[in-house]
């Protein structure tokens, strides 16, 4: 009977880029002949007419397009070796602007530990149109494709193409073999750049059966022929890039793609055998494997320091930020993330460098050591996408956080963020759902959220008669706002975002920051400006908005496709006061105003008051909601070009 790959060929197997599984849901036995692919150019051939492209027809403005992405899947068995995969893969793409010449820079990675995974047979060809309009062809040589290991499970490939710029055609193709299965890569008809054509061809045995997913938005093309070609082929033309939006995450989640998973094997003269996994099985995986239950065994050495402050008698809550603060302080995270340890976590924590994954590790192993039940919890980010709940597969998590509930008290703590305190949620995982492993009690919870994020800013500012200025301000950042602004004072870019205000010109003269080290306390910065006022003919105007930061209106496009996600609750705060010279008059007052969306999501509200020669206002912006679905988007496009003008009026004063 054919078993099942073993739970550490599923973790050599795992990839944090691979997606998650959402929305249409069918079940196929893929067997028979079925429709062959499109006619394509063969490779290293193009016509003439592709290299005249100057714009792509179907998504204007593009900076380059894919021409072909295509790619065939089959599974063989060999008796010395086991089922094997082999995959080809063939893109053709067409720059049009001056920045997609970059991509021309190919890299791919495979998983070369054990010799899971293999690339081979990489060729590349480019073209382009000489000065006497005949096609000019650049080989890409084998000894411009290097390879280079990135760790003791990864190894990547990296080549360029040859004289690539605009108006170029390039194209190349790789074969990955992979020592499995039990796993057929999803595959994304939609990129970042529109597609013109792309086929994915999928040839199983037909005692294998998979379920399979599909998140589309427009037509795929599945058909059956007598064309004698194997495989189920799945086929879409003129796909538009999925650009980035503002104020989205899970762009992945968006993309239109398939994607499947082996669901039972019903081989001849054996019984079916169902390979579905439940939660609580790969909860009893994980704390088994080697390369994650083995590794939270570990005890973390060198931590006198921290022992020292753990000696005194403190509450549980205390001691879990302490460790909390320490483990933040003495690790830089590597950008990278995961769900195993590559090289152990007593080698992470010795180079005080790691993934984000073996940075809670030692958190999860010190917060142990000091009585505190702290446990992993597979998460995944919101730019890495949803999990489907119904289906307990491991590569839906991107990487691991801490769970640690003491009383009624629940803290999600990623230490590898230098600046998120141990009782906020990060924001990158707020109301995601995540996987806490323990065999006694864990399993799938949603991550609640109650941390908000608030700037309350306070300023008073003195008019001169020449129409200079000169004032002091106090803003008070809490919450997430804390965090973000934190990281700017840490890269010195305070003075900076005090001094980008529209309609005035500010200079900061001095910046104090106020409670840097005490995360329990909002972020305090003050500051001394100076600077002039706008004027224009008779008149000078004064902005009521200063120091929000909330930049230009970002819902411009006509439509979107992804919803509007704020990360967390926002609250803008500007109480301000303008001392003006007696030779000035208040021309125009902006009126006292109030604009609330209509499920009472964001609410504006302006008041202004003048008494002689004092002017004192209060603006405040509420958005009390996590985001909204695309489909309300004209909705609130509407409500903030509405918002936008209003934080846009300006005091108008004249000379008396």
């Amino acid at each position: 009977m054919i078993k099942c790959a073993n739970f550490r060929n599923s973790l050599l197997l795992y990839t944090s880029y691979m997606k998650k599984f959402t929305l249409i849901i069918s079940f196929l036995i893929f067997n028979g002949v079925l429709r062959a692919q499109d006619k394509l150019p063969s490779f290293g051939k193009i016509d003439k007419a592709d290299l005249e492209i100057t714009d792509c027809d179907f998504d204007p403005g593009a900076e380059a397009f894919v021409l072909i992405d295509l790619s065939s899947i089959e599974f063989n068995y060999f008796p010395n070796i086991g089922w094997v995969s082999e995959t080809n893969y063939r893109v053709r793409i067409k720059v049009l602007k001056e920045k997609a010449v970059n991509r021309a820079q190919i890299k791919l990675r495979f998983r070369s530990e054990n010799r899971r995974e293999e690339i081979t047979n990489v060729k590349g060809v480019s073209f382009n149109l000489g000065t006497n309009g005949h096609i000019e062809e650049s080989e890409l040589e084998k000894r411009s494709v290097y390879e280079k290991e990135i760790n003791k499970e990864f190894t990547e490939i990296s080549f360029a193409m040859p004289n690539v710029r605009i108006g170029s055609v390039f194209e190349y193709r790789y074969k990955l073999i992979r020592k499995s299965y039990s796993y057929i890569p999803s595959w994304n008809f939609q990129q970042r750049i529109p597609v013109r054509y792309s086929a994915y061809n999928v040839i199983v045995p037909e005692y294998f059966q998979f379920t399979v997913l599909s998140t589309l938005r427009q037509n795929m093309e599945k058909g059956n022929d007598n064309s004698g070609e194997k495989g189920s082929w799945y086929m879409m033309h003129n796909i538009k890039g999925l650009k980035d939006e503002p104020f989205s995450s899970g762009r992945e989640d968006y993309l239109q793609r398939i994607e499947f998973q082996l669901s039972s094997i019903n081989a001849p003269g054996y019984f079916p055998e169902s390979i579905r996994t439940t939660w609580p099985k790969i909860i009893d995986e994980l704390v088994e494997a080697e390369e994650f239950g083995s590794a939270l065994k570990k005890n973390i050495k060198g931590t006198a320091d921290l022992d020292v402050q753990l000696a005194y008698n403190i509450s549980a809550k205390e001691k879990t930020r302490l460790i909390y603060n320490y483990v933040q302080r003495n690790m830089q995270w590597n950008q990278e993330y995961g769900i195993i340890t590559y090289d152990g976590i007593k080698s992470a924590w010795d180079k005080k460098n790691g993934t984000l994954t073996e940075i809670n590790f030692i958190l999860i192993s010190l917060l142990k050591d000091a009585g505190i039940k702290a446990k992993p919890l597979l998460i995944s980010t919101k730019d890495n996408g949803k999990i489907n709940t119904f289906y307990p597969f491991l590569n839906q998590f991107n990487g691991v956080m801490v769970y640690v509930k003491d009383g009624d008290d629940i803290y999600i703590m990623n230490a590898a963020d230098k600046f998120n305190p141990f009782n906020l949620v990060p924001y990158d995982v707020a109301f995601t759902n995540a996987l806490v492993v323990d065999k006694n009690g864990g399993g799938i919870i949603e991550i609640s959220c109650d941390g908000k994020f608030r700037h309350d800013i306070f300023f008073t500012c003195s008019v001169e008669p020449d129409g200079k200025i000169t004032g002091q301000t106090n803003i008070k950042s809490a919450g997430y706002a804390r965090n973000v602004r934190l990281e700017a004072h840490q890269k010195k870019r305070i003075k900076e975002i005090l001094e980008d205000n529209s309609g005035i010109n500010i200079k900061v003269d001095s910046v104090t920051v106020i409670n840097e080290s005490n995360d329990t306390l909002p972020l305090e910065q003050r500051a001394d400006f100076s600077g002039s006022i706008q004027t224009g003919g008779d008149y000078s105007f004064l902005p009521f908005n200063l120091f929000m930061g909330l930049g230009k209106n970002l819902f411009i496009d006509d439509d979107r496709v992804m919803d509007i996600d704020f990360y967390y609750p926002q609250t803008y705060v500007v109480n301000g006061t303008y001392y003006l010279p007696d030779d000035f008059m208040v021309s125009e007052l902006p009126k006292n105003t109030k604009m609330i969306m209509p499920d009472t999501g964001i609410i504006l509200s302006r008041r202004m008051q003048i008494d002689g020669n004092i002017i004192s206002f209060r603006l405040s912006i509420e958005v009390k909601v996590f985001g909204y679905a695309a489909d309300t988007y004209p909705y609130i496009k509407e409500f903030y070009k509405k918002m936008y003008a209003i934080m846009d009026e300006k005091i108008v004063l004249k000379k008396k």
